[in-house]
């Protein structure tokens, strides 16, 4: 009877033992899924400038809500902790609402995620002359969007209307500790959409609103020079054009 009773004791024992190993790697799981990773932000009047610090990041989904809810999770690591990797998951309130009507991007993504199929390089089409300016490759960098890349995972989230800047990202004026100011990609609002003059750090065309006894940025004869290059480069170009078309023509 005494070594049944002990038997029983420990097939108990073993039980509890291996429920409490199955909680412990259960817990540690869960643990791991809730690890929030850091992000950093910038904006502009239509959009807002989302990066994830992960490297590596695979098993990668991404959920937007019109009404601003931004969902991510993914397995990868932070930077200075390469050896770590894990699920991570971040999810968000923005402050306002977004233009999150397609999750395919008009064809180039799944589920807002970037085919890696789509060139994200700026590229001019071929046979262009040098005066024309440098087109995106995909019209999906103006719409909502995620990419993964190999060392961060970034986010354009198109705003549902052009606006003056937002005075915080997220609702409630909420600051987590793992959220950072994108300082690479900020740029002040008075001057997006303009074409900035660094050298006096302001507008190039300010001197229309400003005193008579104002420099023009540009005089007249070196508007007159400029357009005149600009001539020549074009002539050039179509010279080219027509002597392709004749060598190609015999």
């Amino acid at each position: 009877l005494r070594s049944m009773a002990t038997g029983r004791a420990l097939l108990v024992f073993s039980a509890a033992l291996a429920c409490a190993v199955a909680a412990g790697a259960a817990g540690e799981e869960q643990d791991a899924e809730e690890k929030v990773p850091s992000f950093r932000w910038a904006q502009r009047k239509d959009r807002v400038l989302l990066t994830i610090d992960l490297q590596g990041v695979t098993h990668e989904s991404i959920e937007l809500g019109e009404d601003g809810r931004f969902l991510f999770e993914g397995t990868g690591s932070a930077r200075d902790r390469r050896e770590e990797r894990g699920r991570h998951r971040l999810e968000l309130q923005l402050l306002k609402p977004l233009n999150a009507s397609d999750s395919t991007c008009g064809g180039s993504c799944t589920n807002w995620i970037i085919d890696e199929t789509v060139d994200p390089q700026c590229t001019v089409s071929q046979g262009s002359g040098p005066w024309e300016h440098c087109t995106l490759g995909a019209e999906v960098f103006n719409l909502t969007h995620c990419q993964v890349r190999a060392r961060d995972v970034h986010c354009v989230l198109i705003k549902r209307t052009s606006e003056p800047y937002w005075p915080h990202l997220l609702a409630g004026n909420a600051r987590p500790k793992h959220m950072s100011i994108d300082w690479s990609k900020w740029l002040d609002e008075e001057k997006d959409g303009v074409r900035w003059n660094p050298q006096v750090d302001r507008a190039w065309e300010w001197w229309k609103h400003d005193g008579e006894d104002e420099d023009e940025e540009e005089t007249e004869e070196a508007r007159r020079e400029r357009e005149e290059e600009e001539k020549r480069q074009r002539d050039k170009y179509r010279r080219a054009r027509k002597k392709k078309a004749a060598m190609g023509g015999s």
